[in-house]
């Protein structure tokens, strides 16, 4: 029995090492993507090597909720950042036809989770306040039911809101883990860890979509 909980430990430690090291590299090099000329070349190889850190950070994450029962609030915002990452890398690749069936079954996937999330919700713990939780989830599900609604607008959708998508959902999914990893690493100033992070990632997807209108993004052909 103490060796089967030495192993569950050391196997906890390993998963958290990674996950630390692969998250903070995606935030690390994500900046470079975040700042950069959309569609250049920089932004191109930074966004690449972030997605593919970010992926296993999300792999550990997802890992940890199926090992090691983590508060709802944290499997919350690992939804969250993971629907994001799904859905940001999936509206690049819409450049010839709009959203099919794959983003239908996503949202109604993240939506399905949703639910489950705030039939377990509990009263969570002095660093996951369940306000946390249900505040990710509705954002997660107003993500959810827009990515549903774009094949009833698709005109305007791919005329207008394409080319916004990928970037919106990419710089969420960059600020959901950066969120996660404060809330995580600076628990002893909860909320406002959590909370501030959320915030200036809201603010700086309205300055996205301020400056693309204002601005429009060159991206080249081919990429998004």
């Amino acid at each position: 029995m103490i060796a089967s909980r030495g192993a569950d430990l050391d196997l906890h430690s390993v998963n958290i090492g990674a996950h630390v090291t692969a998250g903070g590299a995606a935030l690390a090099i994500g900046l470079f993507a975040l700042f950069s000329r959309k569609g250049g070349w920089l932004h191109r190889r930074a966004g690449w090597a972030a997605a593919g850190l970010g992926g296993l950070a999300l792999l550990t994450a997802v890992a940890a909720v199926l090992l090691f029962h983590p508060p709802a609030p944290l499997v919350a915002a690992t939804l969250s950042a993971g629907y994001q990452y799904l859905s940001g890398l999936r509206s690049a690749r819409l450049r010839q036809g709009g959203p099919g069936w794959p983003d239908v079954a996503l949202a109604l996937t993240g939506l399905g989770l949703v639910g489950l999330l705030l039939h377990l919700m509990t009263a969570g713990t002095r660093s996951w306040n369940p306000a946390i939780g249900y505040s990710t989830m509705g954002f997660l599900t107003l993500v959810a039911l827009y990515d549903l609604s774009r094949p009833a607008w698709f005109r305007t959708w791919r005329a207008h809101v394409r080319a916004l998508d990928h970037g919106v959902k990419m710089i969420g999914f960059y600020f959901a883990m950066m969120s996660a990893g404060a809330g995580n690493l600076l628990a002893q100033w909860q909320p406002l860890s959590q909370v501030l992070p959320s915030m200036l990632g809201l603010m700086t997807m309205i300055a996205f979509v301020i400056f693309y209108n204002l601005k429009p993004i060159r991206v080249p052909a081919g990429f998004a």
